[in-house]
């Protein structure tokens, strides 16, 4: 982040799920208290040796916020359509509270030692959350207002990045009203000295390229469905004269992982580019593999 030469790069996976697994209790029960949540992330970031960890991994977080009942199903939230009118104040409700404080609690402790970032549903997907795959597209102004506080709050703990989780297999580019939002919430960002990332999930690997138009700071791409994951040149396209991206790496294959990584040196020797940053294919769930996990995270840092 600071634009200076790696001696290694540093590995910050996505956990998710794997929270429960390392605690041995729900993650319904973890999620709906800060101190347990803030504990769950620092122990299992200090048990694999990470370089980071991130608050806030659930798409289905700002949703509820904003006003979307959740139930839950084998211990994953799953969304309910929009009752009623949106919440004005959509910090101060359901589990992103509890984000917020656990965020709080975290980066005031272990700034100096890890990467403190922080995730937050995007402006296209939660649109299409709240309103539907047919009318969100053309709403994305209504939801404007409501990431705009949320962002401010999460960007006053005083995280290293946000970044903006996007999944939406339709999404094939930003239009102008996308370049408008992403513009004001990167300057709340910048007003905190607050990096802006985006994570892209789901999206065509044809149409990467079109997402360089919004100039985040930082780029991660998750998984599609019909694609493999994206080549490190093609990531490395997608970053240019951005600061970093997040190259993604199968934890359950040190081998092929260790191929990719070397990729990823390589041209980061050979090109003039961005910075990168190592981290998972999409969240990390509770059937991770566990050895194999840690046997990457002791690779890595071998380095």
């Amino acid at each position: 982040m600071n634009g200076e030469p790696l001696t290694r790069p540093a590995f910050v996976p996505l956990i998710r799920g794997l929270l429960a697994r390392v605690e041995g209790m729900s993650m319904e029960t973890l999620t709906s208290d800060p101190t347990l949540w803030a504990n769950s992330l620092m122990k299992t970031t200090q048990l694999f040796g990470l370089d980071g960890l991130v608050v806030g991994l659930d798409a289905t977080l700002m949703a509820e916020a904003s006003g979307c009942p959740v139930t839950w199903k084998e211990d994953r939230p799953v969304l309910m359509p929009l009752q009623g009118k949106l919440n004005e104040a959509p910090e101060q409700s359901g589990r992103i509270q509890h984000a917020l404080e656990a965020a709080q609690r975290l980066f005031e402790t272990c700034r100096s030692e890890v990467a403190c970032l922080v995730a937050l549903t995007g402006p296209v997907t939660l649109a299409s959350q709240l309103f539907g795959s047919e009318e969100g597209p053309e709403r994305t102004r209504e939801v404007k207002p409501l990431l705009l506080r949320v962002a401010e709050a999460f960007c006053a703990t005083r995280p290293d990045a946000l970044f903006f989780l996007e999944d939406s297999p339709a999404w094939t580019g930003p239009t102008p009203a996308h370049r408008r939002i992403y513009g004001t919430l990167k300057k709340i960002a910048s007003y905190y000295d607050v990096y802006s990332g985006l994570y892209l999930q789901g999206v065509d690997s044809k149409y990467l390229s079109n997402f360089s138009e919004l100039n985040m700071d930082l780029y991660v791409i998750g998984p599609a469905e019909s694609d493999p994951p994206p080549s490190p040149s093609a990531l490395w396209g997608l970053g240019q004269g951005a600061l970093g991206v997040g190259l993604g790496v199968p934890l359950d294959d040190v081998g092929k992982a260790m191929e990719v990584i070397g990729e990823g040196q390589r041209l980061y020797r050979e090109r003039v580019g961005p910075g990168f940053f190592l981290t998972s294919i999409g969240p990390v769930t509770r059937d991770a593999d566990l050895e194999a996990f840690r046997t990457l995270a002791d690779e890595i840092t071998r380095l």
